[in-house]
This record gives structure tokens, C-alpha cells and sequence, in this order.
């Protein structure tokens, strides 16, 4: 039997203390005060006190990419093991050699109740609170790159305080890329309410400018000139709408009222009085637009689908009155079946769709929608322009989704709904006057906006460097992996909504495991576009 080594014991407790020691170094970097800690999670994951850390992997350290101008999130978790009186939490500085971004770029927010799931929302942290033991915090921190930041690393921190003293901290380091993204030409916005208060309108366009929105389709609560030749608000809308900085045509849905309540009492739809009074409307309304010198796409009639054979057959009846009488506007239909959208999109500039349904007596027999086959096949047989309604308002549907469908077609989204009544099921921000508070699905909608920008400025940056035969090798790589990722997608909604299909999908990689470490799926993506467009020449910049 062999004797015990006292020198060996000593190294091996000496392996076993250091290795304590290290472990007490990472654990007091995320808890200063015994009592607190805190972890990055995936604010892709759903934000309710179950969330795990990032990768299953608990750090207090969030590494962030992003170009000048961006919005870039990261999700934490605070868990205090003991009551914490009162708990506050702040951001510093995130400085380099570079230059400095200030604290009021970096917004800090909770995680609260609102509509449940991706429907809760995001407030800013008012008073310090006292926090139970045992209790699981969530919170967002946005850092607004500003525009003129220059390339280079960042660090600050999240300061967790107890008691007026810290307690825990989120280290954040972020790397600033050396280009700035380039504006998709797509139309993507949120259906809106007019709030009736100048102030309040300007700053919900601002909130989706910086949102990365590049249209409006303003619905309900804005006057139309049935009774009266009052156009003034509308006006005032595109005025405020330019000012705003948006650049593709706006989409302005309210007409599709006068089939659905403001015209009641003026007869059938193929009737001499109602088509009379509803051309003078849009005749009324165009004259408006047309001082603004804004693009206008005008809605005329909502989801006839939901009214069986009687519905369609309404709408292929007003949509070729617009085509016969209204020939100097761009006329379309929010649309939900495919029979619908085939007997009225030949009498449509735009036409725009949902997924679609069968209808209450399945006539429409199971055809879906948002497809590759029913896009290209909408384009041979008709001169309508497609469009989507109500196709998913995550990350996903606004960014890769839309991209692959953009291929075959597609120029615009409008979602369901900014604001909705008085903060109702279904809106997208909680709105009180000017203040606003964002859901989780309007932040992630942002996300993929950001995603879409990524992916037109490398598309650009390969026209640009094509022609020239500059970088040839930096050009095929980068048309492989646009065609990796497009290859990675199914050309069909259905797919994601009822077969269980994800993006990215199973062992769909476009990064070496060593440079997608700590990254999402969604974030190696995009850090490989990154990288992508940093190997190639700036693209011209298109209005």
C-alpha cells in the first residue's frame, strides 16, 4: 500500500483552493453582495420567471455587436437569495479608445404584465423597490448606438444596487462595426389609430421611425369626408408622416370603412347611390394626397372572406369600380381567402393578404396564401403588386421570412396593431398620451427589421462590387451564404405556423463553433452577414 505524499497533497489542495478561489472571482463578478445575482437570458425565449441563462450557460457579461445608429437589446435576469431594501438598478458609460456612449443612450426596463406572453411590455424603472428573497427579476437594457460612434470596443456596466450600494452588476461589452446599414425598400408598418393630439402622433411615428419601421396604415378614428368635405386631418396625418422621415408609400386603410359601417344606409354596393357617394369620398381624399406629394396606397374593403360568396362578390364589385373610375389611385384590400384575393386582385394595384382561411362554407379548400407558388402565380395572372396583412409580428416574419419572400415578389407589411382603442388585446405598445411602452413582439419585430437591413446592405455591397470585379473571392463567399440562408428557409408560412418548422432550423450553422460562442442562433446569423459585408466595398446609398 502506498504512502500519502505530503508534498503532493499540498499541490492538490493547492489545485483544489485555486480553482475555489477562481470560481469565487467569477461568482463575486455576478454577485457583489452575496445576496444577488445576475445572468443574461435570450429575450427571444419567453420572459416569465422560469427563464433559463443564455446558452445554459449563467455569466454576468453581455457581448453585443452593432453598427452606428442601431438599437441593440439584451435580456438578465436579478435574483436576490435575501430581501434587498431597497434595490435600483442603473447603467454607466460605455467607453473605449474610440470615443464614449453615453448613459442616456442606454435604456434600462422592466419586464411587466400587459397582454400576456410577447404582449407584456417594457417600462422604465421609476423608484428604487424593495425586492424579496427568492424572487427572479427580468429586465431589458437597449443601447442606442448613436450614428456618429466610431468603430471600436465599449465597455460599462448595468449597476445593480442594494441600499444605495452595488450589489451586482451586467458587464457590457459591445463592438461598434465600421458601416452603417443600409434602409430596406420595403413598406413595414402597424396598423394606427389617429390619438387626436398633435404632440402624441409626432412621437408614436418617431417611436416607429427608431423601431425601424418605414410605412404607416392608419385605421380607425380618422375622419372620413362622408357628410362633410373635411379633409384637414388626413392631410395633416401625411404632413406629420414626412416629417417623420418615412419614404414609402403610406397606406392608409381607412376607406375600407365605408363598406363596413360609414356608408351604411346608402344602399347595396352595386347600387347607383352607394358607388356614387363612395367615389366622391375617395375622389375627396385623393385631392388631399395629392397636395402632400406623398405615395398613398388607399384600402378599400376588409377580410370579405369572413362574408362567404356574398362577401367576395361585393368585393370584386368595388374593386372594379376603383379599377374603372379611379384610375389615377393606387387602390388594394386587406384580403383573407384565396378566392377573394383571385376575383380581386386583377382590379388592384396592391394586393394584400393573409394566410388565408376557407371561409365558412370552405370554399376556398384549403388553399394557403403565403407561399412561393401562390406569390409567383398572383404575378403572372394579375399586375398586382403583393403585399402581406397580419403575417406575424416577431422577429422571424419581419426579417429572414419576409427577405426570402421579398424574392419572389413581395414589397410591403402591415401589421396588426399599433394602438389599439384604449389599449386593447391585440395592440403592440401601451400608449398613455406621448409615453410609450413596447411589448416584447414590438421589440423583436425590430430585431428582425434589423436582420432585413443586414441583409439588403450585403446584397447591395455585392452589386456595388460585381460590376468591377472587385474582391472576387469576398463576393463568392458572400453569395454562399445569402444562398445558405435562404437554402435554410421554407418558402411557406404554413410551414411555421402548423408544421413546427424553425429558423434557424436544426444543425443550420454559417459560423466555426468558436466564433458563434455566446451568440444565438439569430446573432451568429447576423454576425456572419456582418462579417460578410466588412469584406466587401460600401454600396451606393439609395434614397
Amino acid at each position: 500500500m502506498k504512502s500519502r505524499n505530503p508534498k503532493s497533497e499540498v499541490r492538490r489542495n493547492g489545485v483544489r483552493l485555486s480553482v475555489l478561489l477562481l470560481a469565487g472571482v467569477a461568482l463575486g463578478s455576478a454577485r457583489l453582495h452575496g445576496a444577488v445575482e445576475v445572468y443574461v437570458t435570450d429575450y427571444l425565449a419567453s420572459q416569465d420567471k422560469s427563464i433559463r441563462p443564455l446558452g445554459g450557460v449563467r455569466t454576468n457579461v453581455a457581448r453585443l455587436f452593432a453598427t452606428p445608429g442601431e438599437y441593440e437589446p439584451v435580456s438578465f435576469a436579478v435574483r436576490a437569495d435575501e430581501r434587498v431594501e431597497p434595490l435600483f438598478l442603473t447603467a454607466t458609460d460605455l467607453s473605449g479608445p474610440a470615443g464614449t456612449i453615453p448613459k442616456s443612450n442606454i435604456s434600462v426596463q422592466s419586464v411587466e404584465g400587459f397582454h400576456g406572453g410577447d404582449k407584456d411590455i417594457l417600462m422604465d424603472l421609476g423608484h428604487p423597490w424593495d425586492m424579496p428573497a427568492f424572487q427572479r427579476e427580468l429586465f431589458w437594457a437597449t443601447v442606442h448606438v448613436r450614428a456618429e460612434a466610431k468603430p471600436g470596443e465599449y465597455k460599462g456596466e448595468v449597476t445593480v444596487t442594494g441600499g444605495g450600494k452595488p450589489v451586482a452588476r451586467l458587464g457590457l461589452k459591445l463592438e461598434v462595426l465600421p458601416f452603417q446599414l443600409e434602409e430596406p425598400p420595403f413598406a413595414l408598418g402597424y396598423n394606427y389609430s389617429s390619438p387626436k393630439d398633435p404632440r402624441a402622433l409626432a412621437a408614436h411615428l418617431q417611436d416607429m421611425r427608431a423601431h425601424g419601421l418605414t410605412t404607416v396604415a392608419p385605421l380607425y378614428d380618422f375622419h372620413l369626408p362622408v357628410h362633410d368635405e373635411d379633409t384637414t386631418e388626413f392631410g395633416e396625418f401625411i404632413e406629420a408622416f414626412r416629417r417623420a422621415g418615412f419614404r414609402q408609400p403610406l397606406y392608409f386603410g381607412t376607406p375600407m370603412n365605408l363598406l363596413m359601417s360609414e356608408l351604411a344606409g346608402y344602399g347595396p354596393v352595386d347600387g347607383r347611390r352607394f358607388q356614387r357617394k363612395f367615389l366622391q369620398v375617395m375622389r375627396r381624399l385623393h385631392v388631399e394626397a395629392q397636395r402632400h406629394g406623398v405615395p398613398v396606397v388607399f384600402s378599400i374593403a376588409d377580410e370579405l372572406t369572413n362574408q362567404a360568396i356574398p362577401g367576395v362578390r361585393k368585393g370584386e364589385i368595388l374593386a372594379r369600380l376603383c379599377y374603372e373610375e379611379l384610375p389615377e389611385m393606387a387602390v388594394t384590400a386587406d384580403m383573407n381567402g384565396w378566392l377573394e384575393v383571385t376575383t380581386m386582385a386583377p382590379f388592384l394595384n396592391v394586393a394584400t393578404f393573409n394566410n388565408g382561411w376557407d371561409g365558412i362554407d370552405h370554399y376556398n379548400k384549403g388553399q394557403r396564401l403565403i407561399n412561393r407558388e401562390f406569390i409567383l402565380e398572383l404575378q403572372h395572372k394579375t399586375d398586382a403588386i403583393p403585399w402581406f396583412v397580419n403575417a406575424g409580428s416577431d422577429r422571424f416574419p419581419f426579417g429572414f421570412f419576409f427577405w426570402k419572400m421579398a424574392k419572389y415578389g413581395v414589397r410591403g407589411k402591415v401589421e396588426w396593431y399599433y394602438n389599439l382603442g384604449q389599449n386593447e388585446r391585440g395592440t403592440i405598445v401601451r400608449t398613455d398620451g406621448e409615453r410609450i411602452r413596447p411589448t416584447l413582439a414590438y421589440e423583436r419585430s425590430r430585431e428582425g427589421i434589423d436582420d432585413l437591413k443586414y441583409l439588403v446592405t450585403l446584397e447591395r455591397r455585392i452589386a456595388t462590387a460585381r460590376p468591377g470585379g472587385r474582391g472576387p473571392a469576398a463576393v463568392s463567399r458572400a453569395e454562399a451564404l445569402l444562398k445558405r440562408i435562404a437554402d435554410g428557409i421554407v418558402d411557406n408560412w404554413t410551414a411555421y405556423t402548423d408544421r413546427g418548422e424553425t429558423f434557424p432550423g436544426d444543425g443550420f450553422e454559417v459560423m466555426s463553433a468558436d466564433k458563434s460562442a455566446g451568440l444565438t442562433h439569430y446573432q451568429s446569423v447576423r454576425r456572419a452577414l456582418a462579417e460578410a459585408i466588412m469584406e466587401l466595398p460600401q454600396a451606393y446609398s439609395t434614397p
